[in-house]
């Protein structure tokens, strides 16, 4: 088989692979908002990343033959990732999906770029190409028109939790874009859950009550594995998975039909509003988002003049 050929077959199976993870992911929405029903926020969270771990460790298992190890040089970050990303976002996610719609909350956690592009200016002084401003302006004016069609009374510190979710991502995306990695990945991934698992269980068993786990129908245990397993493990885990298998361009547009498929699947399964104005402030941040991420010659293609 040809070097163009393997290739091609690699990039096939990423896509396939980064596809199947999107919907995983974007379809937890509505599954997560319908699993408040049954277990509190807290509790969600730990049972979403304990759940999760026999997934990602046979993940391990498979392409390295052997259970996941934790590599010393990438401890810090792996630490860092756990308690921004994991433990702070995915609480404050789950916390304020309570009180608003899942499919706005589902776009409102990509705000990313606003607070990358803050961080990036505040902290570390650097000076913004006008591209990635005037990108960040259009995703910040879409990010607006969500807030004011969904700020009803009562509505607005979860939504602002949403946004505060957001910029602990972007945290957590950053440490991550400075660390050169020594272990797989993968690897770092089911530690950062293991970590997040342990401290939210101590945190829910403070703060709530402990489930009543034996009144669970087989339709809540159901949820819990899609919510856990499948798109927390299955989803995180092909995400992953299909990095190295593609060129950066390919993973932004298809990993931007996330908040799509979290928004519209919101609309069609919760029977949620479909709001015109959150839906013309969706369009204007996932727009900003795959073109701010495309690469410049990309972009000329797209555009017709490469």
């Amino acid at each position: 088989m040809s070097t163009t050929s393997l290739v091609g077959e690699q990039q096939s199976k990423g896509i396939k692979m980064l596809l199947i993870a999107v919907l995983c992911l974007g379809l937890n929405w509505p599954g997560m908002k319908v699993g408040l029903e049954v277990v509190s926020p807290l509790w969600m969270v730990c049972l979403r990343f304990l759940m999760s771990l026999p997934v990602l460790a046979l993940f391990v298992l498979f392409t390295k033959k052997r259970l996941p190890l934790l590599n010393r040089k990438d401890r810090s970050v792996v630490f860092v990732v756990a308690f921004f990303q994991f433990i702070l976002s995915m609480g404050l996610i789950t916390l304020s999906l309570q009180f608003i719609p899942a499919g706005t909350a589902s776009i409102l956690i990509y705000t990313t770029p606003l607070w990358m592009l803050l961080i990036d200016t505040l902290w570390y002084r650097q000076r913004a190409p006008a591209k990635r401003l005037v990108l960040t302006g259009i995703s910040t004016l879409g990010c607006a028109m969500i807030l004011l069609a969904s700020g009803e009374p009562g509505a607005w510190l979860p939504l602002f939790g949403m946004l505060l979710a957001s910029a602990l991502w972007a945290v957590a995306i950053r440490r991550v874009s400075f660390h050169k990695w020594q272990g797989s990945v993968i690897e770092a991934v089911f530690w950062q859950f293991v970590i997040a698992g342990l401290a939210m269980f101590l945190i829910a068993w403070s703060f709530e009550p402990m489930p009543s786990f034996s009144a669970y129908s087989w339709r809540d245990w159901l949820l819990l594995t899609y919510i856990g397993p499948v798109a927390t493990g299955l989803g995180f885990g092909l995400m992953v998975a299909a990095g190295p298998k593609l060129p950066p361009d390919k993973i932004v547009l298809i990993s931007t039909l996330t908040p799509i498929v979290g928004y519209v699947s919101s609309v069609l399964i919760l029977d949620e509003t479909l709001l015109p104005m959150v839906m013309a402030g969706a369009v204007l941040m996932i727009a900003a988002l795959i073109v701010n991420g495309l690469p410049q010659s990309a972009l000329k293609k797209f555009l017709g003049k490469g």
